[in-house]
C-alpha cells in the first residue's frame, strides 16, 4: 500500500494482519515504579501503557502484585494517570502521584485503605516522592510550569491550565523540593534557593544532596552540580562540579559518603559510568574501576561498604553488587533489558534482604515482573501483564541475533538483525535503523528499536551499535565527542557490508532510518551518500548550529567537541550539519516530527524538506499535533507506522 497510491500495494489480507500486529505491540504495558510493602510480601508498581487517545493522559494505573501468587489487585482507577506508588515506611499507606484533578499536573495522593485522599499543596508538577526513613512526612521534587520534558520523556512544555497565550520563556520557573508533613499534609518549600534539582536522595530526615543546577532549563542539566543543603537552611553547598553529566546521587547510611555517576551522556537520564564516591568534609572523589560496572546506570548503597548497582553491557544488561574497593562481589549478566524501558537499568531490594525485582524483558520476552530470592536464584515471574501480544495476529515473531563486525580504524563492533521469520535464501530488502543518544544502544528486547514490524512486513532490519554509544565503556562511550557523523557513520557503513557480505541484505534496495540523533545520521546519509534507496527522518537534526540555538538543551556543544561560541567548534556544527552537505543527494526522503518537539524543533525538519526540495529531491514531512520527541497518541503511530513502510514498499519493493 502507499499514501500517495503510487508504488505496490500489499494483499488485503496481508496488510490487515501487518495492522493487526503493530496495534498489537501497541498494546504492551510497561510496568515501573517498583515499590516493596514494608513486610516485603507485595509490590506495588504502575502499568503505563504505550499509547494514549488524542487529547487524553496516558491512562497509567497502580496495581499490587503478590509474591505469593495471589492474583493483581488494582490499587487506583484514575482518572487520567496514576504514578510514581511509595509505601510508608512504618504504615499501609501507599504515597502516588497523579493528574487525575488536573490533566498534565501530578498533584500527591495517599491511599489509606480503600480511601485516596488528595494530600499537600504542591505548585508545580511533581516528578519524584520519597518518605522520610521515619515516615512523618514526603519529600517531593516538583518541576515548576512552564519547564520542559527531557528527550526521554517526550521533550514537550509542561503545561496545564489555561492555554498559554502569549507563550513566554524566561528563567523563573525551576525544579525545587517540598516536605508535606505525612500527618497534616501541611507543605512547607524546601529549596534549596538559586538551584533547580534534577535528581535526589536524602542525608537523613532533615537534609539532602542533589544533582542540580543555576540554569533550570534543560540546557544547564548538562553542567549541573552535586549539591547539599539542609531543609532549614536551604543554601546549598557544592561538593562536585564536573566537565560531563551527573546521575543517579545516594548518600550511605552515616551519611559519610556519596555515590553517584559522571560521564558524557547526550541526554537527560542515559548517564552510564563508573562509579564515583564522595567524601563528605573532605570533597575528595574516588572511582571504582570494575570490569563489567564501567556503564553503571543505577546505584545505591547496601550498607557502608557495598553497592547495589545496574546497568548496561554489550547487548544486555547487568547488575550486582560492589565494594566501595573496587571489587565485584557477585554480578550477573543477562541477554536483555533490566529495568522499566531501555533508558536506566535497575533494580529493586526487598525489606530485610529477602531478595529482588526488576522489570525484565527480551527477545521474545514482553516486560513483566520478576522477583528473587538470592543472587544464585533464578527469576520468577510476578505479573503477567503482556501474554501474547502478536499470537492474535497470526504472524511469526521475527528472528533476533547479533550480527559483529569492524569499523573503522579496525574497531570491533556489534549490533543486532531483526529478520522475517520465514524468508527466502536470497538477500532481502534492508532498513539500516539507526539507535538514537548517541548515549544509547540496540539491545536485546521484545522489540528492539521498534524493528518487529518492518521484519514481520518481509524486511530485514539492520541495528548497527557505534562508535559512541553504551555498553561497551568509557573510553568507547566518547569516541565520536567532536567527530560527528565521522568515524561512527563510517562505522555503521561497514556494518551494512557486513550484512551483504552474510547474504542478508541485498545492496540495491537499501533504506534507511532513525530517530533524534539516529535521525540526524539518517539526513547525513542522505546528504553524503548515494547508497540508499530511501531514508525515513525520525525527529531529526539537520542543523547543529540552528538546532543549537532552537532546541532546550545543550547536546550540540558537547557532540561537537565544545561551545559553539569558539571558531573551532562551530566549524566543526556546520561542516557536520547535513543541510550544508547536500551536493548531490538523491535518496527520497519522508520527516515525521512531532509540533511540539522541544528536543529536535520541527524547524530542523522544515530546513532539511526546503534543502533537498531545492536540489530537486522527492521529500515529505508529516506533521503531528499535540506530539513532542516521539509519537504517543495511538492513531498517530499506525498512521506513521503505515507511512514508513508505505515510503520504503514503494523505493525498495517497486512494482514488477
Amino acid at each position: 500500500m502507499s499514501h500517495d497510491g503510487s508504488g505496490p500495494s500489499r494483499p488485503i489480507d496481508a496488510m490487515a494482519k501487518l495492522r493487526e500486529a503493530v496495534a498489537g505491540l501497541d498494546r504492551l504495558l510497561h510496568p515501573g515504579d517498583l515499590s516493596f510493602r514494608r513486610d516485603g510480601k507485595a509490590i506495588a508498581a504502575t502499568l503505563r501503557p504505550s499509547t494514549r487517545e488524542a487529547g487524553e493522559s496516558f491512562r497509567g494505573r497502580i496495581w499490587l502484585f503478590h509474591l505469593d501468587g495471589r492474583p493483581p489487585i488494582k490499587l487506583t482507577d484514575g482518572p487520567n494517570w496514576d504514578q510514581l506508588p511509595r509505601w510508608s515506611p512504618k504504615d499501609d499507606r501507599l504515597a502516588f502521584a497523579s493528574d487525575r484533578r488536573v490533566r498534565d499536573k501530578m498533584d500527591l495522593f495517599i491511599l489509606d485503605g480503600s480511601d485516596v485522599l488528595p494530600f499537600g499543596q504542591i505548585p508545580g508538577t511533581i516528578e519524584d516522592v520519597r518518605w522520610t526513613g521515619d515516615g512523618s512526612a514526603l519529600i517531593v521534587k516538583a518541576a515548576d510550569r512552564g519547564l520542559d520534558g527531557g528527550a526521554t520523556n517526550a521533550a514537550t512544555r509542561l503545561w496545564w491550565g489555561d492555554a498559554d497565550d502569549p507563550a513566554i520563556t524566561n528563567p523563573t520557573p525551576r525544579r525545587r523540593l517540598f516536605r508535606v508533613d505525612a500527618e497534616t499534609g501541611a507543605t512547607v518549600e524546601i529549596g534549596p534557593t538559586d538551584f533547580s534539582v534534577w535528581e535526589f536522595d536524602l542525608l537523613g530526615d532533615n537534609a539532602a544532596i542533589a544533582i542540580a543546577s543555576e540554569d533550570a532549563s534543560e540546557r544547564g542539566w548538562y553542567h549541573a552540580k552535586l549539591i547539599q543543603f539542609h531543609f532549614a537552611a536551604r543554601r546549598p553547598s557544592v561538593l562536585h562540579t564536573s566537565r560531563w553529566q551527573l546521575q543517579s546521587p545516594a548518600a550511605s547510611p552515616t551519611h559519610s559518603r556519596i555515590a553517584f555517576l559522571e560521564g558524557w551522556s547526550s541526554d537527560r537520564g542515559l548517564v552510564a559510568s563508573e562509579i564515583r564516591i564522595l567524601g563528605v568534609g573532605d570533597n575528595r572523589v574516588t572511582t571504582l574501576h570494575a570490569e563489567g560496572a564501567d556503564n553503571v546506570t543505577s546505584v545505591e548503597w547496601i550498607d557502608e561498604h557495598s553497592l547495589r548497582f545496574a546497568g548496561w553491557s554489550k547487548l544486555g544488561s547487568v547488575y550486582g553488587v560492589i565494594g566501595d574497593d573496587g571489587r565485584i562481589s557477585w554480578s550477573t549478566y543477562e541477554d536483555g533489558v533490566i529495568g522499566s524501558d531501555g533508558f536506566v537499568a535497575g533494580v529493586s531490594a526487598a525489606p530485610d534482604k529477602i531478595g529482588l525485582a526488576a522489570v525484565r524483558e527480551a527477545v521474545a520476552m514482553p516486560s513483566e515482573i520478576y522477583f528473587k530470592t538470592s543472587p544464585d536464584a533464578g527469576w520468577r515471574q510476578v505479573s503477567a501483564v503482556n501474554r501474547d501480544l502478536l499470537g492474535h495476529a497470526d504472524v511469526g515473531y521475527p528472528e533476533v541475533k547479533p550480527i559483529r563486525w569492524t569499523g573503522s580504524g579496525g574497531l570491533a563492533l556489534a549490533g543486532l538483525l531483526v529478520l522475517p521469520r520465514e524468508r527466502p535464501q536470497a538477500p532481502l530488502p534492508t532498513i539500516v535503523s539507526i539507535h538514537g543518544g548517541p548515549s544509547w544502544a540496540a539491545k536485546y528486547q521484545f522489540d528492539p528499536l521498534h524493528a518487529i514490524g518492518a521484519a514481520i512486513a518481509g524486511y530485514a532490519v539492520f541495528l548497527p551499535n557505534y562508535r559512541g554509544n553504551c555498553g561497551w565503556g568509557q573510553d568507547f562511550a566518547k569516541l565520536n565527542i567532536g567527530d560527528p557523523a565521522g568515524a561512527e557513520f563510517a562505522d555503521i557503513l561497514s556494518g551494512i557490508d557486513q550484512c551483504v557480505a552474510e547474504g542478508i541484505a541485498d545492496p540495491d534496495r537499501l533504506g534507511v532510518t532513525g530517530g533524534s540523533y539516529g535521525g540526524y545520521l539518517t539526513a547525513w546519509a542522505v546528504a553524503t551518500t548515494s547508497r540508499f534507496k530511501a531514508a525515513v527522518m525520525v525527529s531529526g537534526i539537520a542543523n547543529h548550529w540552528s538546532s543549537h540555538y532552537s532546541c532546550n538543551h545543550d547536546f550540540s556543544e558537547f557532540i561537537c567537541g565544545g561551545p559553539l561560541t569558539e571558531d573551532g567548534y562551530r566549524r566543526v556544527a556546520f561542516d557536520r550539519s547535513p543541510l550544508f552537505r547536500l551536493d548531490k543527494p538523491t535518496t527520497p526522503t519522508l520527516m515525521i516530527h512531532g509540533s511540539e518537539d522541544r528536543c529536535t524543533p520541527l524547524g530542523q525538519a522544515q530546513e532539511f524538506y526546503a534543502g533537498l526540495r531545492e536540489k530537486g529531491v522527492t521529500a515529505e514531512i508529516a506533521v503531528y499535533p499535540r506530539e513532542g520527541h516521539g509519537l504517543r497518541e495511538r492513531a498517530h503511530r499506525m498512521d506513521a507506522w503505515e507511512r514508513t513502510l508505505a515510503w520504503f514498499d514503494r523505493y525498495l519493493r517497486p512494482a514488477g
